[in-house]
């Protein structure tokens, strides 16, 4: 199988440099060189002993960086616990009960913080955080740009209007990226971070069981697997687990393979191939992993140069709003 050429990363590294000042921020990945040197060292070491000890995190801290920067952009808002006066993102419907890793964010944030006091923003931890667990797992590396300003605002009812949802078809899945800035192709590559992690059994419950409301089981789906699914996924148990895709804990390019030959599990997922590009993306990442490897990286920096809604400034603590620093 081919792989990427030394000249593709150099482009990919240029291209960053558009998309960076394209969403006008001043990122960069020398940011914290003279404050905090240490700082990607510091959470890469966190990121590899947290996910040495549970392989299935990388999944769960990848999707943290996603679910901030959704909303309101990528400024640590997802990380805010609720107050009395504010209900935050983590109480929302799509987060709440399936967001973890917010431990493992302020154990890295209170050794930063020891290191270097009033520093590395929440927001960037979430960059690094990604990047590190899903090299871990078996994805590359991508250079991560720095210096966004943590937010000091979270909103549940902003959720749910932000997030894609596992029914969204193709065009809404694009419309949906397109309002954070981001287009068609990079959402059916960034569609690949299913590559790692679990869902519950009933999120496809209705592909499985109840497909159009008719009691029969989706027809797209290939047989065999739709049985599997169905002993591992029973009706009685809508909160079982189901890895989604075939190699779970392996970041990698068959969660498109999965798609192409019937085996994926999401509405959402199987809608990439109700488009044209969507099969064309599928069947490149098949033929070529390592070209999706290095488009994912690429996607997940424009994607972590979304703007933050509402700058407020360096939150010494994930979970809580303090003074600006």
């Amino acid at each position: 199988m081919a792989s990427t050429s030394p000249t593709s990363l150099l482009l990919l590294v240029l291209a960053v440099a558009v998309v960076v000042s394209d969403a006008q921020l001043q990122l960069s990945e020398t940011f914290y060189d003279a404050t905090c040197p240490q700082a990607a060292s510091i959470v890469q070491q966190k990121v590899n002993a947290f996910v040495d000890a549970d392989r299935g995190l990388a999944a769960a801290l990848m999707r943290l960086h996603f679910h901030d920067c959704f909303v309101r952009g990528c400024d640590g808002s997802v990380l805010l616990n609720s107050t009395d006066t504010m209900l935050t993102e983590k109480e929302a419907l799509l987060n709440k009960g399936s967001l973890r890793g917010f431990e493992q964010i302020d154990e890295i944030k209170m050794e930063l913080e020891c290191a270097c006091p009033g520093v590395v923003s929440c927001a960037d931890i979430l960059a690094l955080v990604a990047r590190d667990a899903t090299a871990k797992v078996g994805g590359i590396s991508w250079p991560v740009f720095l210096g966004r300003i943590d937010g000091g605002a979270s909103f549940a009812d902003e959720v749910n209007s932000s997030l894609p949802e596992r029914t969204d078809n193709f065009t809404q899945l694009v419309a949906r990226f397109a309002r954070v800035g981001l287009d068609a192709r990079d959402m059916i590559i960034l569609s690949g971070g299913h590559s790692i992690g679990q869902v519950h059994c009933g999120a496809f419950f209705e592909r499985l069981y109840n497909f159009q409301g008719l009691n029969i089981t989706d027809p797209s789906m290939d047989p065999e697997f739709a049985a599997m699914l169905k002993v591992q996924c029973p009706q009685t148990k809508p909160f079982g687990f189901m890895a989604l895709d075939a190699t779970n804990g392996t970041f990698d390019s068959a969660y498109y393979l999965d798609l192409l030959t019937n085996k994926g599990l999401l509405e959402s997922d199987v809608a990439l191939l109700s488009d044209p590009l969507g099969v064309e993306y599928a069947i490149r990442a098949v033929q070529d992993p390592m070209a999706f490897l290095n488009e994912f990286g690429w996607a997940m920096i424009k994607m972590g140069a979304i703007p933050a809604l509402e700058p407020y400034g360096w939150r010494r603590h994930c979970a809580f709003v303090e003074p600006k620093y």
